[in-house]
């Protein structure tokens, strides 16, 4: 009998590079609805000034693109994680990130799912690194790193990538070192429906 390993208890994290018109959605974003990064690495400022600055997936100019994500939040929620509950997008907003700005260390609180989509991603722009802050006995470091032992996983964002991941997962944006500005859009889901056992004491639903 051969040995067998389980990747128990993993976070699945669900990257796509969607065919869509990055620069026509980059044309249409009020300079309002604009959140923006720090050059002292710093948490991302949210603008709030403008309406519904943090559901800009709301207006009837982006509901194609509210569909798009949907569609894939469904590839990733039922395909991939097998849950059959529907889900919705709570917060949507867009980030500009300047020449020598970045995003601290951070995760997402109030939701199950977020994403990013990249819409301008001029080169050395700033990796996405996500972080595993989870307790670790001893410091080894093993010959090869792979999914199973990192700390840390690195992507490198591309017009059109969008990347779905557990909101508790922490992540950071290095810092742009291009001399162009970065655009991308991020969101946050939660499930909505029957949440938990009908039977049991601590069921909800949400809609």
């Amino acid at each position: 009998m051969s040995a067998t390993t389980y990747p128990l208890f993993g976070k699945a994290v669900y990257y796509n590079e969607l065919n869509i018109d990055t620069k026509k959605i980059v044309s249409m974003i009020d300079t309002p609805r604009l959140s923006f990064g720090d050059s002292s690495y710093g948490p991302v400022r949210l603008d709030k000034t403008g309406p519904k600055a943090l559901q800009v997936l709301d207006e009837d100019k982006f509901k194609f693109l509210k569909d798009i994500i949907l569609n894939e939040v469904h590839s990733y929620m039922h395909g991939v994680m097998g849950y059959t509950n529907k889900f919705k997008i709570t917060t949507s907003w867009f980030i500009k990130i300047d020449a020598g700005e970045g995003a601290q260390l951070h995760n997402h609180l109030n939701a199950m799912v977020s994403g990013v989509l990249y819409l301008k991603t001029p080169p050395n722009c700033g990796n996405i690194i996500f972080q595993d802050l989870g307790d670790k006995r001893f410091n080894l470091v093993p010959e090869r790193y792979n999914m199973l032992n990192c700390r840390e996983w690195i992507f490198t964002p591309k017009e059109g990538l969008l990347i779905l991941f557990p909101s508790e997962l922490y992540h950071k944006i290095e810092v742009n070192e291009s001399k162009q500005a970065r655009y991308s859009m991020s969101f946050n889901i939660i499930p909505t429906g029957l949440i938990g056992d009908e039977t049991g004491d601590s069921h909800m639903i949400l809609k």
